[in-house]
């Protein structure tokens, strides 16, 4: 995967974040470049993975699944070659699954439609799994800012290499 973008691609970038269904004759204008070019720098990206996909972000309280949880995982050491993180990332309502430094071992975002229905994803598909040790979780009251992967960053400013087209 390449890093050599340059200004145009951190803007194109930062538009697509903000909302991947513009037309990229609209990403064009914007940009000040014609859509045939911002249609290829968008199909390089791709390429290269740096985007590696698109998702609508849904609403979990129209949905009917408004509980927001954290469950932190301890696991059993050593594990004999079994993938907590798979078998986590397959218990229903799972969004996130990610590997972290500390105490515990696994911080795993989940959804359920309330609290009996959270407790019993715990009691029976994460509590069985044979090396979790101990599960702590959290439950979110309400949400401040959620936004789509990497919105926090700047327009990826001063990440890459600067190099006009």
């Amino acid at each position: 995967m390449s890093s050599r973008l340059d200004g145009k691609d951190t803007e194109i970038l930062s538009i697509i974040l903000h909302g991947a269904t513009i037309p990229k004759a609209e990403i064009a204008r914007r940009v000040g470049l014609a859509a045939s070019a911002v249609s290829e720098r968008i199909r390089r990206l791709e390429d290269t993975g740096i985007i590696r996909g698109y998702e609508a972000r849904l609403d979990g309280h129209a949905l009917r699944i408004p509980l927001l949880a954290f469950v932190f995982v301890t696991e059993l050491k050593p594990t004999n070659g079994f993938d907590t993180g798979d078998a986590l990332s397959k218990v229903t309502g799972v969004e996130e699954v990610h590997k972290i430094a500390g105490e515990d071992c696994f911080l795993v975002k989940i959804r359920a439609a309330g609290n009996g229905e959270l407790g019993v994803v715990l009691d029976t598909e994460i509590n069985p799994i044979p090396t979790v040790a101990r599960v702590r979780t959290t439950i979110v009251l309400r949400s401040i800012l959620e936004g789509p992967p990497l919105s926090g960053m700047p327009v990826l400013a001063g990440r890459f290499e600067k190099h006009d087209a």
